[in-house]
């Protein structure tokens, strides 16, 4: 029986058989691939190990991804349940020693721990192969555990070292060297340019890649980051917990009660990881001894989107910059405004209040009713802050406003044809200067801090960062083209089919303004009070040009 899939407290019987010890095994793996270590061949070792003390297992401590270097045995979730209840338990089995500890001080706490509860720890494969029990009455037991400890240590740091060489190695080829797998992305198998097959990182297609473009669209129409992970938790966007517990071999449980959080989508959005970069923990690009970024994947945007997106997050964060986004937004907000001042006007209800009346009672006097709430109005007001004097700010009633809009659109745009200016073309380097620029004042910062072989390899870096400067500086700006795009459709056909907030959209792409004038009495029409303009080329004047461009031919 494999029990690895329990849970930390979930236990294979709560008691064991008369006279029988109460057995925890705790297994533990720094990376969930390693077939030599794996759950399976450590829980084997260790239920022959319980078998062969007499003991019976009553739980499992099973903590996967946990390295041992950087975290307790207490700092462990699984492992610290069993700890914090030693009433529960007599003995704890590990497969090897190093599953357990790799520092002296984490042993040596350890071993406090049994001595003070009375507890058996003991390791399936010791040295030579047999098992191991550790017997904390005598003090030379205390000793071997030390220096077992310090082999354990020793070893840890030693595959430390040797790991990060090996990283580095493949990082300055354009490998990706393993470790946390960036949203968006997904390890594959690659033939680089020298022949060499190696690991690469290319878009996941088939799921998260679809999630990281949503999103970055989402930021650059001026989304915030609540905004952004709203709309990922209500379309059950995957997470990227569980994308990388899919991704795991073997794969991990997906969570359930994994969420976004707009710090997730914060940190994704800003990491130059979206560009295929290495990107150490702070955030800083890895370069190469040319000070060149180095990739270790595909890139997910292109440095057009990546700088529009940096741009956008940039303009969003600043002061005031969310105001035409509250949420009592209404759907004229930028659109209609006041004829005296040309401010924009706001929507807002106003409660009405009834003048004292005379009424007449059933004796015959006359008494004065009351003032009385009659209702309230929905109005499109103007605060009237910058009239002159004597000019009163005016109002007008939302709902037959919004009518009065809906008809003068239909009539004055609804046939014409609905154009699209797109944005073609053209070379623009002042964004990846500005960028380069930043990079090499950074590292011309730390240089005079640096001595040997360091400072050479900055002095490098900056030497090809400054080369690469002077090539994009050379590179003259191209303005992009500005096309106009016939989108097959009519602007009425997409006005019928939209809500007010969509129709807002279209009222200011096609320039659209409506005036309100002063008030003409509350009875007459609406109609009256309001101009509706076109402040870009208008679609029926066009036509009209047309029109007689071709009679005159």
């Amino acid at each position: 029986m494999n029990p690895f899939p329990l849970l930390a407290g979930q236990r294979i019987t709560d008691e064991p058989g008369f006279g029988r010890l109460r057995v925890v095994g705790a297994v533990r793996l720094s990376k969930y691939t390693d077939a030599s270590t794996s759950p399976d061949v450590q829980t084997e070792f260790i239920t022959d190990a319980a078998r062969a003390v007499g003991g019976e297992l009553v739980g499992w401590a099973n903590d996967v991804d946990i390295s041992a270097l950087k975290t307790t045995p207490w700092e462990r979730e699984q492992l610290n349940y069993w700890l914090e209840r030693p009433e529960d338990w007599d003995v704890m089995v590990w497969q090897r020693m190093d599953r357990a500890v790799r520092s002296m001080a984490d042993m040596a706490d350890l071993g406090r721990y049994a001595k003070k509860h009375s507890k058996r720890l003991i390791f399936a494969s010791g040295p030579g192969g047999g098992r191991l029990e550790l017997d904390f009455s005598s003090p030379m037991s205390e000793l071997i555990m030390l220096i077992l400890a310090f082999a354990a240590q020793l070893e840890g740091q030693t595959i430390m070292e040797r790991n990060k060489g090996a990283a580095a190695h493949l990082q300055s080829l354009g490998r990706w060297a393993g470790g946390i797998i960036p949203y968006g992305t997904v390890p594959v198998r690659k033939t680089f340019k020298d022949g060499n097959e190696g690991w690469w990182l290319a878009r996941d297609v088939d799921l998260t890649w679809n999630h990281v473009v949503e999103m970055v669209g989402l930021a650059i129409a001026r989304e915030a980051y609540t905004a952004v992970r709203d709309h990922l938790n209500e379309s059950s966007a995957i997470t990227p917990k569980n994308h990388r517990a899919r991704l795991a071999k073997p794969p991990r449980e997906h969570d359930p009660d994994s969420r976004w959080r707009d710090t997730t989508v914060r940190d994704i959005l800003t990491s130059q990881a979206l560009r295929g970069y290495l990107v150490k923990e702070d955030g800083t690009v890895v370069r190469d001894v040319d000070g060149k970024p180095i990739m270790q994947g595909e890139p997910l945007i292109d440095d057009e989107t990546w700088f529009r997106l940096q741009a956008a997050l940039k303009e969003r964060s600043a002061p005031n910059a969310g105001a035409s986004k509250r949420k009592d937004a209404h759907p004229l907000l930028g659109i209609i405004v006041c004829g005296a001042c040309e401010a924009n006007m706001y929507a807002g209800w106003v409660k009405e209040r009834r003048s004292r009346r005379k009424t007449i009672t059933q004796d015959g006097t006359s008494v004065q009713a009351p003032p009385s709430d009659e209702g309230r109005r929905h109005l499109f007001r103007c605060k009237g802050d910058l009239h002159q004097e004597g000019v009163s700010a005016p109002n007008i009633p939302v709902e037959p406003t919004l009518e009065w809009v809906d008809q003068e659109f239909r009539a004055r745009l609804g046939m014409f044809r609905r154009t699209e200016v797109v944005t073609v073309g053209g070379v623009d380097n002042r964004a990846a200067i500005a960028e380069l620029k930043g990079d090499i004042e950074a590292l011309s910062i730390q240089l005079p801090k640096l001595r040997g072989a360091a400072a050479e390899t900055v002095a490098t870096q900056l030497n090809g960062m400054s080369d690469e400067l002077e090539a994009l500086e050379r590179t003259p700006v191209i303005p992009s083209q500005r096309k106009v795009v016939d989108l097959g459709r009519t602007w009425g056909e997409d006005w019928a089919d939209a809500e007010w907030k969509e129709r807002r959209t279209m009222l200011l792409q096609a320039g659209a303004v409506v005036t309100v004038g002063p008030s003409t009495g509350w009875r007459r029409p609406v109609g009256e009070r309001l101009t509706f303009t076109i402040e870009r080329d208008d679609p029926e004047t066009d036509a009209l040009e047309e029109a007689a461009h071709q009679a005159a031919l």
